[in-house]
C-alpha cells in the first residue's frame, strides 16, 4: 500500500471513487509537481561539525499561508525507519498527495537530506543509466545509512528532474555533499552553508544568510544548541517579507533529535525524538499542531464580529484559562497592532497595546508603538511619554530612536539583520529608489546611515546584496508581494 492511500481515513473513497482517482492519481501528481516544484523556495542549511556533535541547522522559506506536515515510517524488514517533512495539502484527490513529494527527510541512522532552490541549470544524461523521474528522499532514507551510501545509489541514474534544486545529504559521522542532477560536490570543508544558488565548481554569489552561518561556524570551537539556534536565528527570513521562514530545525544527527521551532518564534521548542516517535507506528501530524495556536487571528476575527472590547475580554480570558494553548510569547498580537496603526484604526490599537503592556511592562516595543499610536492620534504628549519611557529603557533601541528621535526629518537607520552582507543601500521614492540610494556604513555589524525624509508616510526598503529587502525590525509595512514596503512617518 503506497503512502497516499495509506493516509486515508477509512471509507475515505468509495470503490468506484478509488478507481477513478486511480486512474487520475499519476496525472494529478504530474500536474501538482508542474506547478509547485515539491521544493523550498528558498533555504538556509548547514553542517556545524566540533569533532564530538554532528549538528544539521534548518531554516524553510516560503510564502507564509504555505502549511506543513510531518510523516513517520517505522522500519520493516525491506527499509529502515525515517520520517519526511512536505507541505500540506488539502482536498479529497490531493489528501496525502504531498506525502510523494518531500522537501526533507531524517532516518533511524541520522542520514539527512533537504532541498535548496536554485536557478534552473542543465543536468547530465549519461547513456548507460537509467533517467529518474521520481523523488530521491523516500528510497534514499528507506536504503542508505551514510552519504556515500547514498552517492553509490544516486549513481546509477541521471538525475533529470533535480534542474532547480540542490539536494544537501548529510550524515551522523559529520559527513557530507551537495547533488544537482547535473554535478555532485562533496565535503568542500568541515562546517558547511548551502543557500540557494549552484555551487557547481566552486560559484559563489553574494548572499547575506550564507556569509551569517558561516561567520558563527568559523568562529565556534563547540556546537550547542544555542549556538545552532542563534545562527537559524540569524539567518531567518523574518516578517514582514514576501517569503518568511515558516520553520527551522536543529538536528542533532548522532541523537536523531530535532529541536523544531515555527514562524520565526525560537522562544517556543518542540522536542522530536525520532526514536520514540518511529515507536508509534506509521502516522503523520501537521506542523502547526506541535505547537501552541496564534492568538492574533483569532483576537482580530473577535474585533471584527463584535468589537474592540470583546477582544480584549476575550485575550484576557485565553491568557487567564489557556495559556498553555495559545502562543502569548511571539510578536503576533504586537504586529496586529502596528497592522492597526499602519491602516489608521488608531484608537483599537492603543486599546490593545495598552492591554498588552500590562502583561509585559518590560517591552520597549509596546512603548514605542504607543508612542506612533498616539503621535498620530494628535495626542503628542502622550506620544512624547512613551517614546521617553521607551528610549529611557535603551537610548540605542533600533525601533525606539527610528519613531521617536526625529529631528528636522533626520532619521537614523541602524540595522544589525543583514550581518553577512557585503554591501546595505537605504532606497525609497526619497532617493529615486536606486538612482540616489544611500549606502550604508558597517559598524560592529550594525549597518548604519543617516536620512532626511520629507514629511508625511515614507516607504523604503534595503538593497541587501542584489536583494530588495524590507525592515525586519520595524514591522510596519504597506503591500504585498515585490511590492511590499515598509514604513515610516515623519512629523
Amino acid at each position: 500500500m503506497d503512502a497516499a492511500e495509506h493516509f486515508q481515513p477509512a471509507g475515505y473513497l468509495c470503490l468506484p471513487q478509488k478507481i477513478m482517482a486511480q486512474k487520475t492519481l499519476s496525472l494529478l501528481f504530474t500536474v501538482l509537481f508542474l506547478i509547485t516544484g515539491g521544493l523550498s523556495h528558498a533555504c538556509t542549511i548547514f553542517i556545524a561539525n566540533d569533532g564530538e556533535r554532528i549538528w544539521v541547522g534548518n531554516n524553510e522559506d516560503e510564502l507564509y499561508t504555505k502549511k506543513y506536515r510531518m510523516w513517520y515510517y517505522p522500519a520493516s524488514d525491506v527499509h529502515y525507519g525515517y520520517m519526511t517533512w512536505t507541505e500540506l495539502s488539502k482536498g479529497r484527490l490531493f489528501y496525502g498527495l504531498m506525502s510523494k513529494n518531500p522537501e526533507g527527510g531524517l532516518n533511524e541512522y541520522g542520514l539527512f537530506m533537504d532541498y535548496t532552490a536554485i536557478d534552473e541549470m542543465p543536468v547530465e544524461k549519461s547513456p548507460g543509466k537509467k533517467n529518474r523521474k521520481k523523488e530521491l528522499v523516500h528510497d534514499l532514507l528507506k536504503a542508505c545509512k551514510t552519504v556515500d551510501e547514498a552517492l553509490q545509489y544516486i549513481s546509477r541514474f541521471n538525475l533529470i528532474r533535480l534542474k532547480s534544486a540542490q539536494l544537501f545529504i548529510a550524515d551522523a559521522g559529520g559527513n557530507y555533499a551537495i547533488v544537482h542532477g547535473g554535478y555532485i560536490v562533496r565535503r568542500p570543508g568541515k562546517n558547511f552553508a548551502l543557500t540557494n544558488y549552484s555551487i557547481n565548481n566552486g560559484h559563489k554569489e553574494a548572499c547575506y544568510r550564507r556569509d551569517i552561518a558561516n561567520t558563527y561556524l568559523d568562529n565556534t570551537t563547540a556546537f550547542q544548541l544555542a549556538d545552532i539556534k542563534n545562527i537559524l536565528s540569524k539567518t531567518a527570513q523574518k516578517p514582514p517579507q514576501t517569503l518568511i521562514t515558516n520553520f527551522s530545525m536543529a538536528i542533532n544527527l548522532k541523537e536523531r533529535r530535532i529541536h523544531l521551532y515555527y514562524k520565526t518564534d525560537f522562544k517556543t521548542e518542540c522536542l522530536i525524538n525520532l526514536e520514540e516517535e518511529l515507536k508509534k507506528g506509521k502516522h503523520h501530524s501537521d506542523l502547526e499542531n506541535y505547537f501552541p495556536k496564534d492568538i492574533a487571528g483569532i483576537i482580530e476575527k473577535e474585533y471584527e464580529a463584535n468589537g474592540i472590547q470583546k477582544a480584549l475580554d476575550l485575550y484576557r480570558n485565553l491568557r487567564s484559562k489557556h495559556y498553555a494553548e495559545y502562543n502569548f510569547n511571539n510578536n503576533s498580537v504586537e504586529n496586529l497592532a502596528v497592522k492597526w496603526i499602519e491602516k489608521e484604526k488608531l484608537t483599537e490599537a492603543i486599546q490593545l497595546l495598552e492591554m498588552l503592556n500590562e502583561f509585559d511592562q518590560g517591552n520597549i516595543n509596546y512603548f514605542t508603538w504607543l508612542g506612533v499610536a498616539y503621535r498620530q492620534n494628535n495626542d503628542p504628549v502622550k506620544s512624547s511619554e512613551n517614546f521617553e519611557k521607551a528610549l529611557a529603557m535603551n537610548p540605542n533601541d533600533y525601533l525606539a530612536t527610528l519613531w521617536g528621535k526625529q529631528e528636522n526629518g533626520k532619521i537614523t537607520f541602524r540595522v544589525n539583520e543583514f550581518q553577512g552582507a557585503e554591501e546595505v543601500f537605504l532606497m525609497g521614492p526619497f532617493t529615486q529608489w536606486m538612482k540616489n540610494a544611500i549606502k550604508m556604513t558597517r559598524k560592529d555589524d550594525v549597518w548604519v546611515c543617516e536620512a532626511v525624509l520629507p514629511k508625511g508616510k515614507n516607504i523604503y526598503k534595503f538593497r541587501v546584496n542584489n536583494e530588495n529587502l524590507t525592515d525586519k525590525i520595524n514591522t510596519m509595512f504597506t503591500g504585498s508581494g515585490p511590492d511590499m514596503f515598509s514604513v515610516i512617518n515623519v512629523w
